[in-house]
């Protein structure tokens, strides 16, 4: 049911009349736009994306974490804040990182993030155990999503996820930040692990 203010003159309205019209305010206006039902597909399409979308977002939340608002905050979250366009968040910044790194590889399409599960499978047994073992330590675990892409997604691969991240905005000009992660060396990932949560 609309909510009106002065219903002669009809100065406000919110809300919804039938199935019809929506009434709002929107920057300063009161509009008012056809009334749409929302829709949730859960197509493939959707799944791959959203599963992608999680594993960033469970990276980014220990790059939160370690952030205490101090000038003690890790050095990727320093580098995140202070590389991150004006008026955007750290996180959104980072995040269409690593959007750019599967749009660049058109990995974004049904079957083709796969593509990047497949690098990260094919890394040698060294570096995969040094991806999940700093990923278990910085808190990280394993998840599976429910549609789309529904293969297990390890903590290894959500860490190497923000590497890329990290790498595709140029989060530093130092190592391991310049190279691709599909080649970084064990060295490479303690040192990002260690950035994760260290201030130097």
């Amino acid at each position: 049911m609309a909510k009106v203010d002065g219903p002669l003159f009809s100065l406000e309205a919110r809300g919804k009349i039938a199935d019809a019209m929506v009434f709002f305010p929107w920057k300063g206006r009161h509009v008012v736009r056809q009334w749409l039902k929302p829709t949730n597909p859960k197509s493939t399409k959707q799944g791959y994306l959203r599963a992608a979308l999680k594993a960033i977002g469970k990276f980014m939340s220990i790059v939160g974490n370690v952030s205490d608002g101090d000038a003690l905050d890790s050095v990727v979250y320093q580098a995140a804040t202070s590389k991150a366009d004006a008026g955007m968040n750290w996180n959104a910044w980072l995040g269409g990182g690593f959007l750019d790194a599967l749009q660049s590889a058109n990995e974004l399409q049904t079957g083709l993030l796969t593509d990047l599960v497949a690098v990260y499978s094919s890394l040698n047994t060294t570096d995969l155990a040094a991806y999940e073992t700093e990923a278990t330590a910085l808190g990280l675990v394993d998840f599976a999503f429910g549609y789309g892409y529904t293969t297990n997604i390890p903590a290894g691969l959500q860490l190497f996820f923000g590497a890329h991240a990290c790498y595709s905005k140029s989060i530093l000009g130092t190592a391991p930040y310049n190279t691709d992660p599909d080649n970084w060396v064990l060295a490479d990932i303690t040192n990002f692990a260690e950035e994760l949560t260290s201030d130097a």
